[in-house]
């Protein structure tokens, strides 16, 4: 059975042209009978998605998510959710707000579990959901129209990931396994939507031991190649359980 008063929602950020992007899709409850097996799920199912603008309109796009099935956890769905829509595993999810207010859904009460998510979507091959008719990357600074309060869940998502960012390393999950430093800041610079003193954050960056350096460097680039690093699992795990005081 789902529960129609809840629902679970992936707001997905990647790092894609060195700009901050947000993955949005448009789903088809036609397509929802491949996800959700048992037919009374469909039909409950069908019935919430018809009612929603994103099938009345193309020009209307939402979030990866859909209402909670009884039997299921809410950080495992939100898993599952976010491996169907882009056929990725073991990514960045984090749980950071829920919201309820009366009249954020026009037909329905509903109260929403929101997550964000960060990868690279230029390191990563995503498969097309098997629940939407279309899935497309779009600029933070430039998004589509989109359905109900979807843009106040990606605004505080992202006012949670510039908070995070700052005392978690979590960044790194947007990057290449092997990347320069001027990725780094470029990456934080499109999170925190500021530029960055260049001295000051390799610095910073440099300091906390984090970063490993490869003994390798760029190839084929027009401009002197810059040395490649990664990052230091170990004292990544720590410092991702315990935090730190990186203030840019």
């Amino acid at each position: 059975m789902i529960l129609k008063n809840l629902s679970v929602d992936c707001v997905i950020f990647g790092f894609k042209a060195n700009k901050l992007n947000v993955l949005l899709w448009q789903a088809e409850p036609e397509l929802l009978e491949k996800f959700l097996t048992k037919e009374e799920e469909y039909q409950q199912s069908k019935e919430i998605f018809e009612k929603n603008p994103a099938l009345k309109s193309d020009k209307f796009w939402g979030l990866i998510g859909t209402h909670l099935p009884v039997e299921e956890d809410l950080d495992t769905y939100a898993k599952k959710i976010l491996h169907v829509a882009t056929g990725l595993k073991n990514v960045y999810l984090k749980q950071f707000k829920t919201f309820g207010n009366a009249g954020r859904i026009p037909h329905m009460r509903v109260l929403t579990v929101a997550y964000y998510a960060l990868i690279n979507p230029e390191y990563h091959d995503m498969e097309l959901s098997p629940i939407a008719k279309s899935v497309k990357w779009f600029d933070i600074d430039g998004l589509p129209d989109v359905i109900f309060d979807v843009r106040e869940i990606i605004d505080a998502a992202l006012k949670k990931l510039r908070e995070e960012v700052k005392y978690h390393p979590v960044g790194f999950h947007m990057l290449p396994d092997k990347f320069t430093l001027t990725q780094l800041q470029t990456l934080y610079e499109a999170i925190l939507d500021k530029k960055l003193d260049t001295r000051n954050f390799r610095k910073k960056i440099l300091k906390m031991d984090l970063l490993v350096d490869t003994q390798e460097k760029q190839t084929n680039v027009a401009h002197r190649a810059a040395k490649l690093y990664s990052f230091d699992m170990e004292i990544y795990n720590q410092l991702t359980e315990e935090g730190l005081n990186f203030s840019i």
